[in-house]
């Protein structure tokens, strides 16, 4: 059997693409897969139904699965087949922290590096990767746990992700919408280019402002270079104050959905990558089914938008990734991780990452009973 896409994890980001892709008349086969079961299949059913009112069958299978079961992942991969992949599947979420968390808590996380986690986002990944290598398998494989970070190390560990999604692809959006209603012109013919990292996107998010992290952007309308009549900053932080009171997770499901779609038509679509190809940060791409191509922005030098990534990285709590996967964390976050969560994260060796990562679940269940 082949299906045209799996999507791990069914929470709110895969959830919200599980029903985004049903709806989609290219896609005819898909599969979700959770360690809850029923929640699994909870989707599954939810979003064949919604499907079915809008006049479309689409067969949707849910499967429960711990993703750290590398062996029945890989049995699971080998009946499924799947053309794509889309990975959402995480130990932690943001969201939880922030709800979980008490405020000074979850300021410093945010301060000091929410890299931190990044052990917790890669766990799942590391596991769904060695699976794929151990079947032979090599779909369009997409990311959406922290991808400007962990894509780095997932391609240092085996087949790199074609390319992470929201981020800086959510940041395009955010631009190209803002900037057509200043221009007072339709925002399908505004074109942002943007080379930023996840922590600029989480700074506009939490503060309206690019906070300590740089970035770079050019905007098109209509063909012509409109970026000296536009306040960038001023627009992205306006945009986020419209969508900061509500949740966000259904805009990154679709920037997954959008490049779900672009791998399967095999067309080179344009778009927004976060860690395209396993490089640092965010990019403009095009995308096809078994590779990535990062596009230039007209008078920005390469090198540069590599050092504001990597800046932004450092901003984010990691000082560096080593050419085996190994992750350095900055002093300031190891130092945090450790007085909060009790949990050392300054040196992560790719084989010590899952049990980092179990240990920063545990740690963090207990402060959110606590």
């Amino acid at each position: 059997m082949t299906i045209d896409v799996l999507v791990t994890g069914a929470g709110a980001v895969g959830g919200h693409a599980v029903e985004f892709l049903a709806r989609r008349p290219e896609i005819a086969r898909i599969a979700v897969i959770d360690r809850d079961a029923d929640r699994a299949k909870g989707v599954a059913w939810r979003a064949t139904l919604g499907a079915l009112q809008e006049g479309k069958h689409v067969r949707i299978e849910g499967i429960g699965l711990d993703l750290a079961d590398r062996d029945a992942t890989a049995e699971l991969l080998a009946r499924l087949a799947p053309r794509a992949v889309f990975h959402a599947a995480t130990l932690v979420t943001v969201p939880e922290m922030a709800r979980g968390l008490k405020p000074a808590e979850f300021q410093r996380v945010r301060e000091d590096g929410m890299g931190g986690f990044l052990a917790a986002h890669l766990v799942l990944g590391l596991s769904l990767q060695a699976a794929m290598a151990q079947t032979g398998l090599r779909p369009a494989f997409l990311t959406a746990p922290f991808p400007d970070f962990a894509n780095q190390v997932l391609a240092r560990t085996g087949p790199a992700p074609l390319t992470g999604i929201g981020n800086v692809d959510n940041m395009a959006a955010e631009l190209q919408a803002i900037a057509a209603e200043h221009l007072g012109v339709s925002a399908l013919s505004v074109t942002p280019l943007i080379v930023a990292h996840h922590s600029v996107a989480e700074w506009f998010q939490r503060a309206g402002s690019a906070g300590a992290a740089p970035w770079h952007a050019r905007v098109l309308a209509e063909g012509r270079d409109v970026t000296a009549a536009l306040d960038l900053d001023a627009l992205m932080a306006e945009s986020s104050a419209r969508i900061r009171p509500v949740p966000q997770e259904s805009r990154t499901a679709a920037s997954g959905v959008k490049a779900v779609l672009a791998a399967l038509r095999d067309d080179g679509s344009f778009l927004h990558g976060a860690g395209p190809a396993g490089r640092p940060g965010g990019w403009p791409i095009r995308l096809w089914k078994d590779r990535v191509e990062v596009l230039p922005v007209p008078g920005f030098d390469e090198a540069e938008g590599l050092a504001m990534a990597l800046a932004g990285q450092r901003k984010g709590g990691i000082a560096g990734i080593e050419p085996d996967g190994t992750l350095i964390a900055t002093e300031t976050c190891a130092a945090m991780m450790r007085d909060l969560f009790g949990v050392d994260v300054a040196r992560l060796a790719p084989g010590d990452i899952a049990e980092a990562g179990m240990a920063l679940r545990a740690a963090l269940s207990a402060k959110l009973a606590a």
